[in-house]
């Protein structure tokens, strides 16, 4: 019976990249995995799976992909009313993010269904914690 855990190695063969390929997918978040101990173990069929439901179209058109973003500094009391008047500036403007990052050369809008992702990340000392709000643009 073929063995349907995989080490790191077996997964880095598998597929057929490097370490550093493998573990820029784990930083990610994007591959099936989990760590067990101080080993990653993946589960073949899963790993298939995720390849087998990935869209080559996503990683075609990188040219087409920015970013825009305001930092401010303040104390957490003053991000958390920050946040909460962003969210109002939103919806007095009909959800228009230019309302809120005028350096877009566009007006975007979000739509009637999006996605919200609450994530928390620490790495190398810093701590993030961040709301996304994401979706599937229909163009």
């Amino acid at each position: 019976m073929e063995n349907d855990i995989l080490n790191l190695e077996q997964a880095m063969e598998l597929f057929g990249v490097s370490e550093r390929t493998m573990i820029k997918l784990l930083r990610e978040e994007r591959i099936p995995a989990r760590k067990i101990g101080r080993e990653w173990r993946f589960s073949k069929s899963a790993l298939l799976d995720w390849l087998g439901t990935g869209v080559s179209t996503d990683y075609l058109n990188q040219m087409e992909l920015f970013r825009v973003a305001t930092d401010t500094k303040a104390r957490v009391p003053e991000v958390l009313l920050q946040i909460g008047q962003a969210i109002e500036k939103l919806k007095d403007n009909g959800t228009n993010i230019r309302e809120l990052l005028p350096e877009l050369e566009e007006d975007i809008f979000l739509p009637a269904d999006a996605n919200l992702r609450v994530s928390y990340k620490r790495q190398r000392g810093l701590e993030k914690l961040t709301f996304k709000i994401f979706w599937l643009d229909e163009k």
